[in-house]
Order: structure tokens, then C-alpha cells, then sequence
């Protein structure tokens, strides 16, 4: 998942080792939860969504109350322009396990469920509680900026930006959309706010 969170020099090749990675977990343990948690993730990050979509569905027929599964499938809503679905896994992963130390990116998740859906002000709320859980995920930042710039507030978006360059000095357009999963018009749409504030194309 380095693509999308650490910005991976070289995405193809992260992607093509976390294939792998996930394939030989897979055949490790097929009928474990977690591991096919894992394979879900990986194969969201791949653009596979239908197969992440089973996977994910398997791992939580195998147990319920897998928060990281609800999370992960909160995601592929994201990704999907299902935003209300994915509030609701959210909220799951959240009632299941509320002190795990993971949750920041369960309200990253709101945020970015609230970003689909334009609603900008809810997104910057949510985004800014996953910062408060964890400070160091320097990656919300682009997300933060981006929902900002759509909120109309231009200079806590600009600060926002300034944070996220200090961590992704070489981010471009091109590089972002090439590394988010996003459907073509959100993802169009985020890049164009990020690119309002200065984001090379």
C-alpha cells in the first residue's frame, strides 16, 4: 500500500510486490480472516475492486467482527462513489473495536466518504480528528488540503498543502492520480483543488 500512503518511487513495482506478498500469504492460509483482509487491501490499491470486494466479504463471513475487513470494504465504497455505505462500515469498525490504535483511519475514511459526497465542511472534520489521533499520517494532508480548497477556506488549505509538501517535496498531479484509487471524477476533482494551490501537473 506504499503507492498510496509513502508515495512509492516506483508504483508499478510496489504494486507488483505486494501482489506477490499477498499471494503467498494467501496460500499460507486462505480461510484466515486477517489474511484475506490483507488480500482485499492489496487488491483495492490494484484497481481489482471486484475481487477485493469478495475478499473482504469472505473475511467477514469467517468473522463479523473483523474491524479492519469493515474498514477496508469502507474503502472500496470510497472508491466506488458509495459514500453513505461507507459511513456505515466505518461506524462498525469503530463500535467493534474503539480503542484500536488503527482508528485514525477509520475517520480518514469518514472524511473521504464526506469528500465523495461534497460535503467539505464534514470532510475537513473528520480528516482533522484522524490528524488528532495520529499527528506522523502526513498523507491525510493532501486529503485535508484538497477538502478544504472545496470548503472555500483558501488559507488553512494553503497550510494544509505547505504540510503535505514538506513530507511529498516531489508530488505532482500526474503522481497522485497515478497512486489514488479514487473513481475518475472524484479523483479529477481532488487533483484540480490540490493543483488550485500551487500542485505541478
Amino acid at each position: 500500500m506504499l503507492e498510496v500512503i509513502g508515495w512509492a518511487n516506483d508504483i508499478a513495482d510496489s504494486q507488483t510486490k505486494a501482489r506477490s506478498l499477498a499471494e503467498r500469504a494467501a496460500n499460507l492460509s486462505g480461510d484466515d480472516a486477517l489474511i484475506l483482509t490483507v488480500l482485499g487491501a492489496v487488491n483495492t490499491f490494484l484497481r481489482n475492486y471486484g475481487t477485493a470486494r469478495v475478499l473482504l466479504e469472505r473475511a467477514l463471513a469467517l468473522d463479523p467482527n473483523c474491524a479492519w475487513a469493515w474498514s477496508r470494504l469502507g474503502w472500496i465504497e470510497n472508491y466506488s462513489d458509495r459514500p453513505q455505505n461507507a459511513l456505515q462500515h466505518f461506524e462498525r469498525a469503530l463500535r467493534l473495536s474503539p480503542m484500536d490504535p488503527m482508528n485514525f483511519n477509520n475517520y480518514a475514511g469518514m472524511g473521504s466518504a464526506h469528500e465523495v459526497a461534497e460535503d467539505y465542511d464534514k470532510a475537513v472534520e473528520f480528516y482533522r480528528r484522524a490528524l488528532q489521533e495520529r499527528p506522523h499520517a502526513t498523507w491525510i494532508y493532501r486529503n485535508l488540503a484538497s477538502a478544504l480548497v472545496g470548503a472555500g477556506r483558501v488559507d488553512d488549505a494553503k497550510a494544509a498543502f505547505a504540510e503535505m509538501l514538506r513530507s511529498y517535496p516531489g508530488l505532482t498531479a500526474s503522481k497522485f492520480k497515478e497512486a489514488m484509487v479514487f473513481s475518475g471524477p472524484t479523483l479529477d476533482r481532488m487533483a484540480r483543488h490540490l493543483q488550485s494551490l500551487g500542485l505541478t501537473e
